[in-house]
């Protein structure tokens, strides 16, 4: 078993104090008063070498274990890098997918397509574009002899102005129903614009179904209808009842 410094001091501490109050108790005898005079100097004395004696292992003892006044010298911290975590380099992926690699500045006005600018250069002078029936829808049932105010709504998708007295609804085939033909256009419709024409119509005696067809008429020859290539005919279709 090993024994720490500190341990054989205070053994031999010990050690002293025994020899010591074997000394004492080894006086030569005489006189009460001497012998107790002499033991009580012996006391003394041996009690101050055993004082000296403790104070100086114990002296000893605190030098041994007090800690060296010299210290190794902390290693300087150096400054590491950052690992980039999983979670930043997510992040910074998906920034650089989102970052646009271009900037598009932004304008107030809208550039045509090629295509609009190929149809409006082809599109003709005149060309007219059926929208609906303002009155007397295909199918409509009237009384013979009826007198009818027929209105279509057209769009003038020409290149050129419909200028007015210049051109007018010219019957096409079917039923007329006592429409009056030339009917000359009092109003002009501009290219792009919309306009109602309206014709004042006669239902035919005979029930059944009746059709008429009509078509814009310019510079008293040229002809133009509605539909892909402009040469359609618009029409009324009506329904006379029967007696």
């Amino acid at each position: 078993m090993k024994i720490s410094r500190n341990h054989a001091l205070l053994l031999m501490a010990a050690a002293l104090v025994a020899v010591s109050i074997a000394c004492v108790r080894s006086a030569p005898l005489g006189s009460n008063e001497d012998v107790g005079q002499a033991t009580e100097k012996a006391a003394q004395t041996a009690d101050a070498q055993i004082q000296q004696t403790l104070d100086a292992l114990l002296g000893q003892a605190t030098v041994a274990n007090a800690p060296t006044s010299t210290s190794t010298p902390r290693a300087t911290a150096t400054t590491r890098p950052a690992t980039p975590t999983l979670e930043a380099a997510q992040l910074t992926s998906l920034a650089a997918v989102l970052t646009p690699t271009a900037t598009v500045a932004e304008t107030d006005e809208v550039t045509p397509t090629a295509t609009s600018t190929a149809a409006s250069a082809t599109a003709p002078c005149y060309a007219a574009r059926y929208v609906y029936d303002e009155t007397y829808p295909d199918g409509t049932r009237v009384n013979a002899g009826q007198a009818m105010a027929k209105t279509w709504r057209l769009q003038n998708v020409g290149t050129c102005d419909w200028r007015a007295g210049e051109y007018e609804l010219f019957f096409a085939g079917g039923n007329r129903m006592n429409g009056s033909s030339p009917l000359t256009i009092t109003y002009g419709v501009p290219a792009g614009g919309y306009a109602n024409f309206t014709i004042n119509l006669v239902a035919p005696p005979t029930p059944g179904t009746h059709r008429g067809e009509w078509v814009l008429r310019f510079d008293g020859t040229q002809q133009v209808g509605v539909g892909p290539d402009y040469n359609l005919p618009i029409w009324i279709e009506v329904i006379v009842r029967g007696e």
